[in-house]
C-alpha cells in the first residue's frame, strides 16, 4: 500500500507492503500514478514536525496486496521521532539492556511485547503451526525486530509509530530464537545490527526486511526496497524455496538506494519449485516462496 501526501507539491510518498514501507522525500509526483484512484479524496489536519499543516492523502496500490477501488482512500501520519524515549524498565524477555537502550536512542517507540504464550497471532516458542527460526550467522550482535501488518494499519513496520510484536538480542554468532505465528497473520521483520542500524527518517528499519503471510496462501520473501545496501539474509522454507538477496527478492530497478513506486521495482528471480512470480491486477509484481499452506517451518540465517 502506497500513501500519496502532498500539499500543493508532493511531500512525501509512503509505501507499505505486507511488511514492507518505505518513505522518500519526492519534489514532484507523475499524475499517472493516482488514476487508478476512485471514490473521494479527504484534507485532514496532521501535525507535522511539530508543525500542523494540511496534508492531501491518496492510495496508489503496490506489491503485495492491491488496494481495491471500493476502498476509502485514508491518511498516513508522516510520524517525527518520540520527543522522549521510551524506559528498558521492566525489560520484556528476550531483550538486553543494551539493545533496548540503542532502540530507544534511535526513535523507536517502545519494546516489543515479547509474548511467551499462544496470543493468537505472534509469540515466543515452538507449540504454533508456523515456526520461524531466527539465527544470528554474523560477527555482531543483532537485535530481531518483528511486527504484525494487520489490514487495516498502513504504519505497521514505522517503529517511530508503532510497538514491534517482538524485539530479540541475537547477541553472539549463533544465537538463534523459535516464534511462533498463527494462521491468518501478515507480517515483516528486519534487524538492527551492532546496535549501528538506524531508523529512515520515517522511522522504519534501514535495513533488508523480510516478508510473510501465513494461511491459506502463506507467502515469504525478502525486500530490499528500503535500502538496497541492507545487510544480507537467507529464508529458507520447509517446502524447499529460498528467498534471499538475489533470489524471491523485490530489487529496485534503477541505481536508487530505495524505491517503490509503481513501475520502480521487481520480483527477481522468483522461479522453480514453490516460488511464485505473478503480476497483480495493478501491474506490479507480486509473490515469493510459497507451499507451507496452513503451516510450515521456516529458517532465517541472517549474516
Amino acid at each position: 500500500m502506497m500513501e500519496v501526501c502532498y500539499q500543493g507539491l508532493v511531500v512525501a510518498v509512503l509505501f507499505a507492503t505486507a511488511a514492507l514501507a518505505a518513505a522518500v522525500a519526492i519534489p514532484g509526483l507523475d499524475i499517472r500514478l493516482i488514476e487508478p484512484i476512485q471514490g473521494p479524496r479527504e484534507h485532514r489536519r496532521v501535525v507535522n514536525r511539530e508543525e500542523p499543516s494540511e496534508l492531501l492523502c491518496v492510495r496508489v496500490a503496490s506489491s503485495p496486496y492491491a488496494w481495491k477501488n471500493n476502498e476509502s482512500p485514508s491518511l498516513t501520519l508522516i510520524a517525527s521521532p518520540p520527543t522522549n524515549q521510551f524506559s528498558c524498565d521492566p525489560l520484556v524477555y528476550g531483550l538486553s539492556l543494551e539493545d533496548c537502550q540503542y532502540m530507544s536512542t534511535i526513535g523507536m517507540l517502545g519494546q516489543g511485547e515479547n509474548a511467551v504464550e499462544d496470543n493468537g497471532q505472534i509469540w515466543i516458542g515452538s507449540d504454533g503451526p508456523n515456526i520461524f527460526t531466527f539465527i544470528n550467522a554474523a560477527n555482531v550482535p543483532i537485535t530481531l525486530i518483528l511486527w504484525h501488518t494487520a489490514m487495516t494499519d498502513d504504519q505497521a513496520s514505522f517503529m517511530n509509530a508503532r510497538m514491534p510484536k517482538i524485539s530479540y538480542s541475537l547477541p553472539t554468532t549463533g544465537s538463534a530464537v523459535q516464534l511462533s505465528i498463527a494462521n491468518g497473520v501478515p507480517g515483516g521483520w528486519a534487524a538492527i545490527y551492532n546496535r549501528q542500524t538506524t531508523l529512515t527518517q520515517y522511522g522504519q528499519v534501514s535495513n533488508t526486511f523480510g516478508e510473510f503471510s501465513t494461511g491459506p496462501y502463506a507467502t515469504i520473501d525478502v525486500s530490499r526496497l528500503v535500502n538496497m545496501s541492507g545487510n544480507p539474509m537467507t529464508v529458507r522454507v520447509s517446502s524447499g524455496c529460498v528467498a534471499d538477496m538475489r533470489s524471491c527478492v523485490y530489487m529496485c530497478d534503477r541505481t536508487d538506494n530505495s524505491c517503490g513506486a509503481a513501475g520502480t521495482y521487481s520480483l527477481a528471480n522468483c522461479g522453480g519449485h514453490n516460488a511464485v512470480h505473478s503480476i497483480g491486477e495493478d501491474g506490479n509484481p507480486t509473490g515469493g516462496c510459497q507451499g507451507w499452506s496452513y503451516g510450515g517451518h521456516v529458517e532465517v540465517v541472517m549474516t
